[in-house]
């Protein structure tokens, strides 16, 4: 469509075959039943995303994995999701702009961004290690949906292009506030009911989007 002159993706699940979070959790001694717990505690409202991640500092913490390492070793060890790669340099090719908003961590961010030939990425969290190379905290910019979307009109600004001339192709529950922003959001068939139901277009696979663009 002429009148898109950039591309968002998300990351997690759109670009990787990995949802980050659970994946660092479990590597870094994070029971499965735990992040259940916390993600249904979340998404019901009695968690807030600041309680959320302050609980999981302290799992990583008590658990005693939280190493440089470790956290290394769990989240570059990902696979693109088919097509990915592909469709990233044809929409280079064809002109857009296109960028990564992803409520991941930035070494993996950074990671994904530069195999791929992106400049322009946004991570939502980022480690803080002390001096042995444990973690200490986590810096994050807030709440995953309200975040995502500042950094796309940060991202709008920068490169002087109005937020409806944007696509933001996306699977998750916080990629809702980018679609209904920008009114081009593209998601998949087997996302939740919600995000397809805000979605302008719903793909069986990321190839298919070269048929949109």
């Amino acid at each position: 469509m002429n009148d898109i002159k950039l591309v968002c993706f998300d990351m997690d699940d759109t670009l990787i075959n990995q949802n980050s979070w659970y994946k660092l959790n479990l590597a870094l001694g994070v029971t499965p039943e735990e992040d259940k717990e916390m993600y249904e505690a979340y998404g019901s409202g009695s968690l807030s995303y600041a309680d959320w991640t302050e609980r999981l500092i302290f799992l990583y913490k008590q658990r005693g994995l939280a190493t440089k390492t470790n956290i290394t070793q769990a989240l570059i060890s990902y696979v693109f999701k088919e097509g990915a790669i592909e469709l990233v340099n044809y929409l280079q090719h064809k002109g857009y702009e296109v960028v990564i908003i992803s409520g991941s961590f930035d070494l993996l961010v950074s990671h994904v961004a530069d195999a791929l030939g992106v400049v322009h990425y946004k991570a939502n969290t980022d480690f803080v290690l002390n001096s042995d190379d444990y973690l200490e905290t986590l810096r994050s910019e807030g709440d995953e949906v309200h975040a995502k979307l500042r950094h796309l009109k940060g991202f709008c600004r920068e490169l002087g292009i109005p937020l409806d001339q944007c696509a933001c192709i996306g699977d998750g529950a916080n990629d809702i506030e980018l679609f209904k922003y920008t009114q081009k959001g593209i998601t998949f068939k087997d996302a939740p009911d919600p995000v397809k139901a805000t979605a302008w277009k719903v793909v069986n696979t990321l190839s298919d989007i070269k048929q949109l663009l």
